[in-house]
């Protein structure tokens, strides 16, 4: 790509301004504008990062980015997408609204010919993935979905090994996600199918997207199983822990929590009741996916574990050993949510070498997100935008299998039945 960059972002909450703070970090000047209902989060990540500080607000997105430009913070602010596309000179397009208007946005950016950034998922109906599939499969411009984990070091080094031998033939893979801050879920705007569709769109799409990656292979069909055990009630729906009066008893008052199991207070704005009546998402599910070739992975994602509990990772078992991949090799985290260790561990175990011989490798992630992954990936999101060489592609087709996938483990879960996945390729 010749033409300078000028970007804007449909969507400022944590992921779009993350994401526009990272952009300006590795490419001062490109954004050129946002859009949403209100700039509230925009403006207290940004003001922030200029007071020299992280915003609690950015979440997962939070960066080391203090040296931002200062007119950043009054760049055009819009309400209307369309508005923005008519006044602005814009080439690129972040899309990070809720996952419900994907499409809607992805279908405004291709009529005028824009690359595209979109947060995952793909979007979060059958018909709309589809829609979404047509529309981007032979897109001349660059179009990626926001995959954070695949840039992580311990993710590419995973798939080196898989897909260099190390282990011989894949066989079968075995992994699991014990969310230790699953209940931050069920306290804001994704505790509704409404918003979201299912926690397979916002989880585990990025699990999904790591085993296809590391082994390389195309998934068939589904099986899955699923319920709601430990979240929602008859609480009003408004109703926030600041404002309950069993604050100091609930066991799943934020405040008990922090007293009790040192868990880190979330935001203001992720303070709701669990025990709401208008949650209707499961909370565990398990799931099993037959591969091409033979091979067959199990998977199961919870959001109850307790905060030093968490875990995310699996077994590659091929023929000639086993790869034990962990996301949370060591971590530590303090009730201030500073983390005072965090690494990812690869162990490989062959067939050929003595018992005592193993293979370990150590990936500090410590003060980056998302296994230190979010970075490499924008920076990869700039390669791509400038013609430049990446590893980290992050490729529609990729975000295409992975929602199909979280959409056929869904239907599994609701017919009792095996889902071909059916994959448009």
């Amino acid at each position: 790509m010749s033409e300078k960059l000028k970007i804007a972002c449909i969507g400022a909450g944590c992921s779009g301004t993350g994401q526009i703070t990272l952009l300006e970090k590795y490419s001062p000047g490109s954004v050129v504008a946002f859009c949403d209902v209100s700039r509230s989060l925009f403006d207290k990540i940004i003001n922030s990062y200029m007071d020299g500080s992280s915003a609690k607000e950015a979440g997962d997105f939070k960066t080391y980015a203090t040296s931002l430009r200062k007119e950043l913070k009054d760049i055009p602010f819009y309400t209307d997408p369309e508005e923005m596309f008519t006044n602005e000179n814009i080439n690129t397009v972040i899309i990070a609204t809720y996952c419900r208007s994907h499409y809607e946005m992805v279908e405004k950016c291709v009529k005028r010919k824009m690359n595209i950034l979109l947060e995952k998922p793909l979007a979060i109906s059958e018909k709309d993935v589809e829609n979404c599939w047509k529309l981007l499969k032979n897109y001349p411009k660059v179009a990626t979905v926001n995959f954070t984990m695949r840039g992580a070091p311990v993710s590419r080094a995973a798939k080196k090994h898989v897909q260099g031998g190390t282990i011989g033939r894949m066989v079968s893979v075995q992994y699991v996600n014990n969310v230790h801050y699953g209940d931050n879920y069920f306290r804001g705007w994704m505790r509704t199918r409404e918003k979201i569709g299912n926690l397979f769109l916002q989880k585990a799409t990025h699990d999904f997207d790591i085993i296809n990656s590391i082994i390389g292979l195309k998934p068939i069909s589904i099986a899955a199983f699923g319920s709601r055990l430990v979240y929602g009630g008859n609480m009003p729906n408004d109703l926030t822990c600041n404002d309950c009066d069993r604050k100091w008893t609930c066991p799943m008052s934020i405040y008990k929590l922090e007293l009790e199991a040192g868990k880190p207070l979330p935001g203001k704005n992720n303070r709701l009741c669990v025990y709401a009546q208008e949650i209707d998402i499961d909370d565990n599910q398990a799931v099993i996916i037959q591969y091409e070739g033979g091979v067959t992975a199990s998977y199961c994602q919870t959001f109850n574990a307790p905060q030093r509990g968490g875990q995310r990772g699996g077994y590659f078992i091929g023929t000639d050993g086993i790869m034990h991949l962990r996301y949370y090799g060591q971590f530590d985290e303090t009730s201030k949510g500073q983390i005072l260790v965090g690494n990812s561990q690869i162990d490989i175990t062959r067939y050929h070498e003595k018992p005592g011989s193993i293979i370990h490798e150590i990936y500090d992630w410590n003060g980056h997100s998302h296994f230190d992954g979010t970075e490499y990936g924008i920076m990869a999101k700039l390669d791509l935008l400038n013609g430049r060489p990446t590893e980290i592609l992050n490729t529609i087709e990729e975000g295409y299998i992975s929602a199909k996938m979280c959409l056929a483990a869904q239907k599994s879960i609701e017919t009792h039945k095996v889902v071909d996945l059916g994959l448009n390729l």
